[in-house]
């Protein structure tokens, strides 16, 4: 990001990181621009077994 070391961006090679690590992730990737573009993802999730209460 803005402060990192060469101007990396941190937090997104670490939400990429979270979400490979997720079993319940099936798929994600960056969003069209009329969705947000780069600074958006969409995450495609498994459904769960039980209704969440």
């Amino acid at each position: 990001g803005l402060g990192s070391k060469g101007q990396e961006p941190v937090l997104k090679s670490m939400v990429h990181s979270w979400l490979v690590q997720n079993d319940e992730v099936i798929a994600f990737c960056v969003a069209r621009q009329s969705e947000g573009g780069d600074g958006a993802l969409l995450v495609l999730l498994q459904a769960a077994l039980q209704p969440i209460r």
